[in-house]
């Protein structure tokens, strides 16, 4: 872990950057999907084991080359999780990025791309997230992984709550028998229903609540110098579920697979994790021989 990563609790959105980006018109960056909402609200809405919805490209072409040219060859400052559950770098100090990089996120978060995703979810009161918190730029290595979870639901800052997932891949030439891909569980994880191959400007689009469970939880096999690249962006809304405050998951919720062994060892990691990460000591006490590649 580095100390060079981003506090969580900063507000990564520039309120006055994104009047500026507000004021351009960049519909031109994004692939010809915007115009056709009506038909794929209808897939989105429809679609299982809960809604979501594979854009091709998601991009202009030459703004993903773009994208895909500056996306950072070195995560030495990037934060670091290395435990049995989750293997990647994520950064988010996205005002740190070369310019064409940085606007992903402020194209996202503007009023006009918010009113899109408001009618493709038909979720009416979308809105950005300031913190950026758990997105921005994503990278998985050789063994890594990210099991079955479901995502936080009530921001552990704003109080708003998490609806829904964008994330787009910026891998090329990616080879399914490297593994990967996103998975969508059913909502008693007792099976998965459907995978997402890795395709160079592609985006999957998902629903977050109680039944979402998604992950990547094979170990990523490809070679030792090809990563796994993605954007994560998310939008939040007001509070949409009354639950006892001490209900609501403010970070990730990991569980096995029906096909996992048990292990009595990663099942308190699995108590841990629910509020706050796996830490070095949490590694000694229940893994202390861990490798990457276990």
């Amino acid at each position: 872990m580095t100390t060079q990563y981003a506090l969580e609790n900063t507000i990564k959105i520039d309120e006055q950057y994104l009047k500026k980006i507000q004021t351009q018109h960049f519909f031109s960056y994004f692939g010809n999907w915007i115009s056709k909402i009506d038909v794929l609200k209808e897939i989105f809405l429809n679609n299982k084991p809960f809604d979501h919805i594979i854009i091709d490209d998601f991009l202009n072409i030459e703004y993903a080359e773009k994208l895909h040219t500056l996306f950072p060859m070195k995560y030495d400052n990037w934060h670091s999780y290395s435990n049995p559950i989750e293997v990647k770098y994520a950064y988010d100090n996205i005002n740190n990025l070369p310019e064409e990089l940085k606007n992903y996120f402020y194209f996202l978060s503007s009023d006009t791309m918010i009113e899109i995703f408001r009618k493709l979810t038909d979720i009416n009161d979308l809105t950005y997230d300031e913190y950026l918190h758990g997105a921005g730029l994503h990278c998985h290595q050789r063994n890594g992984r990210l099991n079955i979870h479901l995502d936080y639901e009530k921001h552990p800052y704003s109080g708003k709550e998490r609806r829904i997932n964008v994330i787009y891949f910026l891998s090329k030439d990616w080879k399914p028998e490297w593994n990967g891909q996103n998975e969508l569980w059913d909502e008693t994880v007792s099976k998965c229903v459907t995978k997402t191959d890795i395709k160079f400007n592609r985006a999957i689009i998902f629903k977050t609540n109680d039944i979402s469970w998604h992950g990547l939880p094979e170990k990523i096999q490809c070679p030792e110098n090809v990563f796994r690249k993605s954007l994560a962006y998310y939008y939040v809304s007001p509070l949409n579920s009354q639950k006892p405050e001490e209900s609501y998951r403010k970070k990730a919720k990991y569980v096995k697979r029906p096909n996992d062994e048990h292990n009595e060892n990663m099942e308190q990691l699995y108590k841990i994790r629910p509020y706050r990460r796996i830490n070095k000591e949490d590694m000694e006490t229940y893994f202390p021989n861990w490798k990457i590649t276990d």
